[in-house]
Parts: C-alpha cells; structure tokens; sequence
C-alpha cells in the first residue's frame, strides 16, 4: 500500500499552459506524427524523480513486477533486497540485478503502475486532462507503463501499440526509431504476441534504419508516438534510464468499454434468481418493437444495465480515464469557516442526489455513498465552479458544518479540492 509523504509541501501538480495542447496537437498533425514535446512546466519536470522511485519501490515490494534479461521475460528473476531511492541507488539496483540474474541487458516494468502510486497518478491526471478536454474519454481508458532498465535495445523488439504514446523520460534518455504504421505490411516479418500491440522481436532493424525517423528525448521532454506507428529504442551502447509511457488508448469498441458496467449489473443477485414464465405473444402485424411489452423482470433488468452504464460513465468522468490513483495523497490542516477552497477542473467530483436524503459521490473514478447529501450539495457546487469559497459559503445550516468539513477534509486529502492562500 501506499502512503502520504510526510512532506505535503512537495505535492504538486503540473502547471499546464492554457495553449500547450493547442501546441501539440499542431505539433503532431492532429496526433498522426511523431515529436519531441517541452514539458509544460515551468520546474522542467512532469514528474519527480522521488515520487516515480517510489512508484517503482511499491511496484517491487507488492511483487507486482516484471524483469527482463537479455530480451527474456523471467518467471521467477531474483530482486535485489532494498528498492532504490534514489539516483544512485537506482543505478547500483539496476546493476546488481542484472548480476543476480546473470544478465547484461535488464529491465524491470509494470502495466497498469498508477494503482501503486496516487501522487504519481494525480500529476498524469492533471497533465493529460487538456487533452482529455480536447479528445474526449478513450473508452478503454488511459494506461501509464514503469519502464526502468539497463539497456542497449527495446527489450520486447521492433513493435507497436495500440495507443497514442507519451514517452515520459525520467532519467536517462530515450532514442527511439519510428515507422509508419504500414511500413512492415509487406515485410514478411513474424507476429508475435504482445500485451497491447503487435511485436516482430529481437531483429537486426539494419535494413530499415535509413527509412527511419529517429528521435530523442531526454528529461524536460515528451516524445510522442502515434498509436499504432513502430519503434525501437536503439542507443550505441547500453545505458540507464528511468520512463513512464502514458498510453492514451482511443481504440476501444462500445461492446468492450461497456462490458464492465454491464456485467456489473448481471451480478446483481435480483437477476440471477429463477425468472417467472413469460406469455405467449399472440400472432399479428407489429409495426414496431415498441408495441411488444417486455416481462417486468426483463424490463427491470434493462433498467439495471442503463444505471449501471450511467454509473460507469461518472465515475470515468471524474477520473479523465486515468486508470488508477484516488487514495489520500496528504494530510489535511484544521480547516475552518474561513479557509479558502477551489476545485480543480482535471478532477471533477459528481454528487447523484438519489431523493431520500443519501447520495452517490463520484470522485477520481470511484463511488461511495454520501448519508448527507443534500447538506453537501452546496459544497460540491462550489468546487465545480473551479473559482475560490470560504467554506462557510458551503454551509447552508450550522449542525451541517461537521459533515461539510469531514467531506472538504477528505477531498483535500486526496487531491481534488485545493487550499487558496
């Protein structure tokens, strides 16, 4: 599990330029090219080096983590003992654990990494939610990739992804060979298994190096990649480096982004009882299906499937399709009548005020239930404002100030409502 750092003053979140998406997608042809972005933050950093070492630390010491050597995925690699830290130990961690396995070449890497690391998810989520604001939701959401390693070549090979790329150097650099997606189409090249794209392995890319564009990017950079373009890290001899690859997935099919709300609603324990028999329907000309009335048991299972999806798409949209993250990020001072709040607009919260006081509260891709609803509503108005409130405007009776403040508190914990000095 992770835990608050002790030093809330290191929290922080990008300060994204009004016009850098406008830039970018300029600068990526409407995201059909390659190219090396500016982070857009004025500390030259997307994300600290401490926070993603301790993504890494909590990826290694949940055991949720992958080592390959020499281009050989391990089922059982031998870790060293203590995660690094920082840059230094990372480097001696990378060398120990390439001796440990008998290899040259390592990596160790994680899909899926944002659910060990909220502060690293929260600063993804408010860089990525300008273009959110300008793309939409992908319906199969937005995946970020640790990627660490010692390494000369691309450990999986020459391959592709079904996702717009943002390569997020950390430390080291990435030099990466690129190909239009249709280059290899008459190659002859074996297809080979791959967790979100096509791979062709480990291949000798000489004969296709002069049709490349190759780019490089370093920390205070972003190299962007098309969904679907190949590429191929290939650096004159092995090197450390330290990424995260925010894939932004926009390939989805309506059948696989509405599967899980769906199959939510079939484990109802209502719809998974003995069904009455239904009547016969006389014969006849219909003119519509809506003339045919369905059992009630069937029509309420309809319903449950449409809430379900609503349900589904509230909590995506309160978490910009970032999966991961949401956990408290820090400690919250005493708040009182007078302190000074604001929303913030990568991270809407939703309240569904269900009519008999309680509610649903949506925030950061999770729900939970709100006793108090109608004595909060004010607050989560105030917040989706995205302009400053004394909390005391947020509070419409005295004996509703505990509950108002117990769910500011929570909020700020967690990174969705925000302090004004």
């Amino acid at each position: 599990m992770t835990t608050a750092p002790a030093d809330t003053a290191a929290i922080r979140f990008p300060e994204v330029p009004a016009d850098f998406w406008e830039q970018a997608l300029q600068a990526t042809d409407g995201c059909t090219r390659p190219a090396v972005l500016k982070v857009p933050d004025s500390s030259g950093r997307l994300f600290r080096m401490e926070d993603v070492l301790e993504l890494g630390a909590n990826i290694i010491n949940a055991g949720d983590v992958s080592v390959n050597v020499d281009g050989t995925l391990l089922k059982s690699p031998v870790l060293p003992g203590t995660p690094p830290t920082n840059v230094a130990e990372f480097e001696q961690y990378l060398t120990d654990l390439a001796a440990q396995n008998h290899a040259q070449a390592v990596t160790y890497t994680r899909d899926y990494c944002l659910r060990h690391s909220d502060r690293v998810a929260m600063t993804t989520r408010s860089f990525i939610s300008g273009f959110v604001d300008r793309r939409g939701i992908p319906a199969p959401g937005i995946n970020v990739v640790y990627i660490a390693g010692h390494y000369q070549e691309t450990w999986i090979g020459l391959h592709n992804d079904w996702c717009n790329t943002f390569l997020v150097p950390v430390h080291g650099r990435k030099k990466i060979m690129l190909w239009e997606p249709d280059y290899f189409a008459d190659a002859g090249l074996e297809e080979k298994a791959a967790f979100n794209g096509i791979c062709f392995g480990h291949l000798d890319v000489t004969p296709y190096a002069a049709d490349a564009l190759v780019l490089e990017a370093k920390p205070g950079e972003i190299l962007f990649i098309p969904e679907n373009w190949w590429h191929y890290n290939q650096l004159p001899a092995a090197e450390t480096s330290l990424a995260l690859s925010i894939g932004v997935f926009s390939n989805g099919t309506p059948a696989a982004a509405a599967q899980p709300a769906i199959k939510a609603a079939l484990q109802m324990p209502q719809f998974n009882q003995r069904a009455a028999s239904h009547p016969r329907l006389p014969g006849g000309v219909l003119t519509s299906l809506t003339d045919v009335k369905l059992p009630a048991d069937a029509e309420a299972l309809l319903q449950a499937i449409r809430d379900s999806l609503t349900v589904h798409q509230l909590a995506r949209s309160t978490s910009s399709g970032v999966i991961g993250g949401g956990g408290v990020l820090r400690e919250a001072p005493e708040l009182t009548a007078d302190s000074v709040l604001r929303g913030r607009p990568d991270s809407p919260v939703i309240l569904l005020q269900t009519g008999d006081g309680t509610g649903l509260l949506f925030a950061l891709g999770a729900m939970s239930r709100q006793p108090d609803a109608t004595h909060v509503a004010r607050l989560i108005e105030h917040l989706a404002t995205g302009r400053p409130f004394r909390l005391d405007q947020a509070i419409t009776e005295p004996e509703h100030a505990l509950a108002v403040t117990a769910l500011a508190r929570s909020l700020y914990e967690r990174g969705v409502a925000q302090l004004v000095v």
